[in-house]
């Protein structure tokens, strides 16, 4: 395999996994050294926004939490001051950057992983180990939940590679492209763009062929007979 094909290949896997990641109102003046830290740790940030969350939010946000002991807490956390919310790309990205914060308990973060962003960034307080910096979904569905939640008009998924829009194209609109060049160069209109664009509508092979209604007889045992002074 060539080096190109390589990287191609790299570049390619690199976006194919997302994930949310939250920065917590306790580490929000820390947020450009952590976004720093990401990007150096191979991440690429495809969207951002800060905002506040309202505590009605911050418990749908962690709804799969309700019931627990520290429901409440977490809620009154996420809820007390700003946070930013943003979705990461990378290979294997959702246990990449669950690896990256480190566990959720701060304590187990400062003895066990004290590289880990939640060992630099947490807070250890006297009501528990709730201010840990950071979030990030823990499966392919919560992180598809979760970036709608901040981000409903994202598409998540997969970005093709070069050569596999190449032959996306080739396959698909190959022969109007096609026909569509050689009729404008044949027909020289005054707008050729939007010539072309009005031709590519009429004459694309996936557009479905409206057939004509026909007006059948219709049959009186189908209809609602109209009521009367006795139904």
């Amino acid at each position: 395999m060539s080096s190109e094909s390589s990287d191609s290949e790299a570049e390619y896997h690199s976006y194919s996994e997302r994930t949310l990641a939250i920065i917590k109102p306790e580490a929000y003046e820390d947020a450009e050294a952590i976004e720093n830290h990401i990007k150096n740790h191979g991440f690429s940030i495809l969207a951002r926004r800060e905002l506040r969350l309202t505590p009605e939010q911050a418990a749908e946000l962690y709804r799969g939490h309700y019931g627990r002991h520290h429901f409440p807490h977490l809620v009154a956390q996420m809820s007390s001051g700003p946070i930013i919310a943003m979705v990461l790309a990378a290979r294997g990205c959702i246990q990449k950057w669950r690896t990256l914060m480190g566990p959720a308990r701060v304590a187990e973060a400062q003895a066990y992983w004290p590289d880990s962003l939640r060992a630099c960034y947490g807070r250890r307080t006297k009501y528990g180990d709730y201010f840990n910096a950071l979030h990030g979904s823990k499966d392919h569905a919560e992180a598809l939940r979760e970036i709608h939640f901040f981000f409903p008009n994202m598409i998540v998924g997969p970005l093709l590679r070069h050569v596999q829009i190449n032959d996306y194209i080739q396959k698909h609109f190959g022969g109007i492209l096609e026909s569509a060049l050689t009729a404008v160069a044949r027909e020289r209109p005054a707008e050729p763009i939007i010539w072309l664009a009005n031709y590519l509508i009429e004459n694309h092979p996936s557009e479905p062929e409206v057939v004509p209604h026909t007006h059948e007889k219709s049959d009186p045992r189908c209809h609602t007979p109209a009521p009367t002074e006795m139904s």
